[in-house]
């Protein structure tokens, strides 16, 4: 059987060499002088080389030694960021956060979350995915996902839930709509509008608006559906109707577009954060713990 050199001959050898004195580095190791030198032994005996001339005086490295402390140097520094690195997984500081989000979170408060826990755990991937509320359910229980950001605040078995935030709703006019320069409106103010909503992707959120309109005595009549919230935009900019959205809206504006806040309502939009209470991932109870 080959012998190789351990991390402790290694270190040992590092230390006399920068010290230059077998009785100074005992001390820094916390070692004896005895032990130091019969593991410097050791080490030549491995290697088959002489490492270091020694005088009554000091203790000098060869060529051999001088190679073998810049290589040793090298091992040393790359087993302290293993270690380091094996302890950051460990402690959920590196690994990859798989994370769902909607349409809502992305525009709302999910970007400034991300910035900051990216910026305190450089060593964690971010694998961010656009799900529908209903898909990051799914994913989340078979462990496709890790955390969600989803629409509502339901009770899933498996899953558990803390509120991110509860925005108010904002109708969303062409600049040249008879609404579009007041301050607030109610929803009794839509009834005889058009209404361009979210396809059936959308559904939990339409269902939502649908109900709230029924409360202040209309159903709202839908001339138009789109799949994404550019789409919805677009289609209102185009006079086919008008939308109702939470309040992130706001850190999204389009020209030509005119957003008023729709009063009597609260603020029934509920985005939440969502995981699975049984994964194994650390990183995922390191971001809990952060945000």
């Amino acid at each position: 059987m080959v012998l190789r050199p351990t991390i402790r001959h290694l270190v040992v050898l590092k230390t006399v060499v920068e010290v230059r004195n077998v009785t100074k580095s005992a001390a820094l190791l916390n070692s004896s002088q005895p032990s130091i030198s019969r593991t410097i032994k050791e080490l030549e005996g491995i290697i088959g080389r002489q490492l270091f001339d020694r005088t009554t005086r000091s203790i000098i490295p060869t060529n051999a030694g001088r190679e073998l402390y810049n290589r040793s140097v090298e091992i040393l520094s790359d087993v302290d960021a293993a270690l380091a690195s094996t302890r950051d997984v460990a402690d959920g500081r590196s690994g990859v956060l798989k994370i769902g989000y909607m349409d809502f979170a992305i525009v709302g408060r999910l970007p400034q979350i991300l910035r900051k826990f990216g910026s305190q755990n450089p060593r964690v991937r971010l694998d961010t995915q656009w799900h529908m509320t209903q898909d990051q359910v799914h994913l989340l229980s078979t462990g496709e996902l890790d955390v969600g950001f989803i629409s509502g605040s339901p009770n899933l078995s498996g899953l558990a839930k803390r509120e991110i935030s509860r925005e108010r709703l904002f109708a969303v006019f062409p600049e040249d709509h008879r609404l579009a320069e007041q301050i607030s409106i109610s929803l009794e103010d839509l009834s005889g509008e058009n209404f361009v909503t979210g396809g059936d992707n959308w559904h939990h959120y339409t269902d939502l608006l649908i109900e709230l309109c029924v409360q202040h005595g209309f159903v709202p009549r839908v001339s138009q559906t789109a799949f994404t919230r550019d789409g919805i935009l677009g289609f209102v900019l185009a006079g086919a109707g008008i939308t109702i959205y939470p309040e992130c809206i706001l850190n999204v504006p389009r020209q030509g577009l005119r957003y008023v806040p729709v009063d009597g309502v609260g603020r029934p939009v509920i985005i939440s954060l969502v995981w699975n209470e049984a994964s194994p991932n650390p990183v995922l109870a390191s971001f809990l713990e952060q945000i």
